[in-house]
């Protein structure tokens, strides 16, 4: 990669040294190149400080905070910016070992053979048929899940996405893969151990203990094996300035569009998305406004000249109708258009 700066590479400012002079190379380690495009993304110096920090000494990182704040996409944009690929691989209450590892395949791609047109279990039927009328035993072959292709990218960040909803015997088995940073395929015996510089990254909702909120259903506690393994980042919603900034610098002549009042409209838009999530902290809706929410709002109004059908577009519309009327109420009030017909 390019020898970046720190400020060039995230564009932030240290009170204590100067980032337009310190390469990115001393802060943590690069790679010869990444998976992932650079988009604008207003990064947090503190919060970068440690997970830089963190990443050079591939100690795993558990980030966690509200649903839609960016913790995802934080740590895309830092492996682009370091030139290492990244791999997100996301759980959920159904995530197995099997998914994550990977399985027995019927080695042969005929059609003849596999069944094309035949599903599940009827595939595997027909298969075991033909070869048998053909005196040939059934040639299988393993293929690896998300998990062993991830470890095997030299200098990857591997994300766990929502790893707060994964179920505590699958995470009690990737205790191994975080303690040693290798795992075993059961149906091969084979050992598959990370390239070097992998570096693990999980993010969630909460820190790995009971969600007390009650807002993320299926969040599951991890045991205290599991969690002791992490260097903890707590991430929350951007700054109002920062979240102006990526509408403003991400959307040309944004705030010529005309709103009432003194604000502009990226202003009323932040503001809005901010009252949304006060709704969503109170349990009156369920669905978070992130900031994917507040971007494609701004594009749509931009597009469609019509800030009321840009926001159904961007948020309003998939709420359910008793939740639409408190977010029609403060949609009315910031922007006074009425979204309840």
């Amino acid at each position: 990669m390019s020898n970046k700066s720190i400020f060039e590479a995230f564009g932030v400012q240290s009170p204590n040294t100067d980032t337009t002079k310190i390469p990115v190379s001393a802060a943590c380690k690069t790679g010869r190149g990444s998976n992932r495009k650079e988009i604008p993304f207003q990064f947090q110096f503190g919060n970068l400080r440690r997970i830089l920090r963190n990443l050079h000494q591939q100690r795993p990182i558990w980030a966690h905070g509200p649903s839609g704040c960016g913790k995802t996409e934080l740590f895309i944009q830092i492996g682009a910016r370091l030139d290492r690929p990244v791999h997100v691989i996301s759980f959920g209450e159904e995530t197995s070992l099997r998914e994550l590892l990977g399985t027995m395949k019927i080695a042969s791609t005929s059609a003849e053979v596999t069944g094309e047109g035949e599903k599940g279990l009827a595939s595997v039927a027909k298969a075991l048929w033909t070869l048998a009328k053909r005196g040939i035993g059934l040639e299988t072959s393993f293929q690896y899940g998300q998990l062993p292709l991830a470890m095997q990218d030299e200098a990857a960040i591997i994300i766990l996405d929502e790893f707060n909803m994964c179920p505590p015997g699958v995470a009690a088995q990737m205790n191994r893969f975080l303690e040693t940073g290798s795992v075993t395929i059961p149906e091969t015996g084979e050992v598959i151990h990370c390239a070097q510089d992998v570096a693990v990254v999980v993010t969630a909702n909460t820190a790995g203990g009971i969600d007390e909120t009650g807002i993320y259903a299926g969040s599951q506690a991890q045991n205290g094996a599991t969690r002791s393994r992490f260097a903890y980042i707590q991430l929350g919603y951007l700054s109002e300035d920062q979240e102006r900034a990526i509408l403003v610098n991400g959307i040309k002549n944004l705030d010529a569009v005309k709103v009432p009042g003194d604000k502009p409209f990226s202003a009323l838009a932040v503001d809005t998305a901010r009252a949304c999530r006060a709704l969503v902290n109170e349990g009156v809706v369920s669905l978070p406004f992130t900031v994917r929410n507040l971007v494609n709002f701004a594009r749509a109004t931009k597009e469609l000249a019509d800030t009321g059908d840009a926001f159904r577009d961007a948020y309003l519309d998939g709420l359910s109708p008793v939740e639409q009327v408190p977010v029609a109420e403060v949609f009315h009030k910031i922007f006074g258009v009425n979204l309840i017909i």
